[in-house]
């Protein structure tokens, strides 16, 4: 073919930037469908095309089935998978906030703040009990880092933040008279603001008696970013004393585990060392490289006439779900699925329990939600697991559609760290 042909045809796939967010679930289709051209030009340019939208395209691709053609799937796969990726890399950086130089409302501000992160921000002060100001701030960031803009406006309104809210979201609260400022205490790696908030010595009587000091850090990520998990190897840490003296890992060959459970946006972990002399007076640096399961984009999978789909097979990404049966259980009808991940980076060890949480659920015609009333798990292995969703039906679900929600791509990232001048008892 020709290059002025193969040029008609790459126009002809690529997406219209005038139109592209009003037309895309159209374009998407027309594309998907030039997947399956007869011409091999007009397949990689479609291919090049979607690839071209970016993640925004992932919500309007179709899962792969088995009725999708091979090379179709084939395509689809590859553009998932490089996109799922680029999505989950963009989760594991920092969102970032930009406001003209101007002076402005803490509401204002905080409203701002939320629309450009996509981070909930909940003003908590008048359920603590708090008076509930609204300041004039004077206020520039230019792609700042989420966490840090928000220390910023925090400090010039004298407020902090509640970690341990029971919903998703920073929760903001007065900040109490004599507690510090929080510009300059904390590192900001990628989505992440790790703070020193506690120091303490002591001797451990069972073991020679010998000294500990211990470190407590508060991590906290932004409430968009939802990590399965948190890691520190403690071979990954280092810390010196103000004289650039290294101290000693308690434990070098231990890996601590950081929840990262239901709603909160912040756990503490403590890094323990041999404690150094009584002459020594602060840190001068605590480095670490924390280690993050980070989910990617959730995707739905879908099944129709479930009383016939016993074997059907959805893929999406790295993920495939096998709706495996759908059966009379005793009084209640049972949905058994199997989950199966091409990567699961470690998610699904057995201690690990968020893949038991996904939403699963049937649907009417109408589009109302039937929950289940009781889950089992029935396979867990390194990639896979197994689950038995049970339902109260009336009747056998005929006309219903089982969905069944998971992130289709599990993403491991390092995020190293350095805390500096950190005051010892």
């Amino acid at each position: 073919m020709n290059g002025l042909l193969l040029a008609a045809l790459t126009l002809m796939a690529a997406p219209n930037s005038g139109t592209a967010d009003a037309d895309l679930p159209a374009q998407v289709r027309r594309l998907v469908r030039q997947l399956d051209s007869l011409r091999l030009a007009e397949r990689d340019a479609a291919e090049a095309a979607l690839l071209e939208f970016g993640p925004a395209v992932l919500d309007h691709l179709p899962p792969v089935t088995d009725r999708t053609p091979g090379g179709v799937a084939q395509r689809l796969g590859r553009v998932r998978q490089k996109l799922e990726q680029a999505a989950a890399k963009a989760m594991a950086e920092a969102s970032t906030v930009t406001l003209p130089d101007a002076t402005m409302r803490l509401s204002e501000v905080l409203e701002a703040l939320e629309e450009q992160s996509g981070n909930r921000i909940i003003d908590a002060r008048a359920k603590f009990g708090h008076e509930v100001v609204d300041p004039e701030l004077q206020v520039e960031f230019d792609a700042a880092p989420f966490w840090e803009a928000l220390d910023s406006v925090l400090d010039l309104a004298g407020l902090t933040v509640y970690p341990y809210g029971d919903e998703r979201a920073v929760h903001l609260v007065t900040r109490l008279e004599g507690h510090t400022p929080r510009v300059g205490r904390a590192d900001y790696p990628g989505p992440l603001r790790i703070e020193p908030v506690q120091v303490r010595t002591e001797r451990d009587l069972r073991h020679g008696g010998r000294s500990l000091l211990q470190v407590t850090a508060e991590i906290a990520w932004e409430p968009g970013v939802r990590p399965i998990t948190l890691e520190q190897p403690m071979s990954a840490v280092e810390a010196a004393d103000e004289q650039g003296e290294s101290l000693v890992v308690d434990d070098p060959q231990a890996t601590l585990e950081v929840p990262a459970e239901g709603e909160q946006i912040a756990t503490k972990l403590t890094y323990s060392f041999e404690a150094p002399p009584r002459g020594v007076e602060r840190l001068g640096t605590l480095r670490g490289t924390l280690k993050a399961l980070i989910p990617g984009k959730v995707a739905a999978f879908r099944f129709d006439q479930l009383l016939e789909a016993d074997g059907a097979r959805q893929r999406v990404g790295g993920t495939t779900v096998t709706l495996e049966h759908v059966r009379r259980s005793g009084e209640l009808w049972e949905v058994g699925i199997r989950v199966r991940f091409d990567d699961a980076a470690g998610a699904l060890q057995s201690h690990r329990g968020w893949i038991f949480t996904n939403p699963a659920y049937l649907e009417t015609p109408d589009g109302e939600r039937i929950d289940y009333l009781r889950s089992d798990a029935t396979r867990q292995a390194e990639h896979e697991v197994g689950m038995a969703y049970r339902f109260a039906l009336e009747g056998p679900p005929e006309g219903l559609r089982f969905v069944y929600e998971t992130p289709a791509l599990v993403l491991g990232v390092e995020l190293p760290f350095e805390l500096k001048d950190i005051p010892l008892p």
